[in-house]
């Protein structure tokens, strides 16, 4: 599935989880680890802390098996994040996001918001209390789906993921209509049973075991509170490439739950032609 997964780290304690999910995948795929810490320029840190938290991952990768390498560059943290991933032809991005939301996150900025955006590979968010310390089983993954080209986009590397983890593919398709409007939402939530049968028709050609679910609600809430119900082990989902002040005014179902998701995320990035 992914041959090179690139874990970026600050050596939070966010960052910790975030590279202990990457540890745990990157060990079950055979991939070879990329481990990578941005000193920023202005910041007047010491490239030696960094230099210490890289190499301490490198050796639990080493350890677990998996073939390593350490990278310490300077400069703004997502560019960094997002040049090496192409520099290196990685595969997937595993990054730890802080949980903020709403206009603090528009005004702040969020690094791992920045490159989900931005970032030309499959990104892997992991929440703060999302994993326990030794990584992650993968035994339940939801593929949240509209259908769409940009949840498309995301199937492909649902049934992988599934596939590479022996794990249970769940599809979810929430139906956001006014329920008043009688025949656009019945129309919709036909949409969403053709498009979660033909995902378990794909799952049963992979040996899988998948169901598929098709319920009301606005997407972010419908996901969110599925993957607490169901105690989804990873949420897979599409992006679309929109600028901050887009995202501000717009939303974004992946921006909404992914500081939020009870576990971590998986987003596959639509590009806007």
């Amino acid at each position: 599935m992914y041959d090179d997964v690139l874990i970026a780290t600050d050596g939070s304690d966010v960052a910790t989880d975030a590279a202990a999910v990457g540890l745990s995948l990157a060990q079950t795929l055979e991939a070879t680890v990329h481990v990578l810490s941005v000193v920023e320029a202005e910041s007047g840190e010491d490239s030696q802390r960094h230099e210490a938290v890289v190499e301490s991952i490198v050796t639990e990768a080493i350890d677990a098996g998996c073939e390593a390498t350490s990278t310490v560059r300077t400069g703004r943290p997502a560019s960094e994040i997002l040049a090496y991933a192409d520099d290196a032809a990685v595969d997937a991005i595993i990054v730890g996001t802080h949980g903020r939301t709403g206009l603090k996150q528009a005004l702040l900025g969020s690094v791992a918001l920045e490159v989900i955006r931005d970032a030309r590979q499959p990104v892997l968010t992991v929440g703060r209390e999302t994993v326990g310390a030794d990584g992650i089983q993968i035994d339940d993954v939801c593929l949240a789906t509209d259908g769409s080209a940009g949840a498309n986009a995301a199937t492909a590397h649902a049934l992988s993921l599934a596939a590479a983890c022996d794990a249970t593919l769940h599809t979810l398709y929430a139906v956001d209509v006014n329920p008043d409007a009688t025949e656009i939402r019945e129309n919709f939530i036909e949409h969403g049973k053709q498009t979660t049968a033909a995902i378990e028709d794909r799952a049963a050609e992979h040996g899988l075991e998948a169901t598929g679910t098709v319920t009301d609600g606005e997407p972010h809430e419908v996901i969110l509170d599925y993957v607490d119900a169901e105690a989804i082990d990873v949420l897979v989902m599409g992006t679309e490439s929109k600028s901050n002040l887009e995202r501000l005014v717009l939303g974004s179902v992946s921006q909404r739950v992914v500081p939020k998701a009870g576990a971590p995320v998986l987003t596959v990035r639509t590009t806007e032609q």
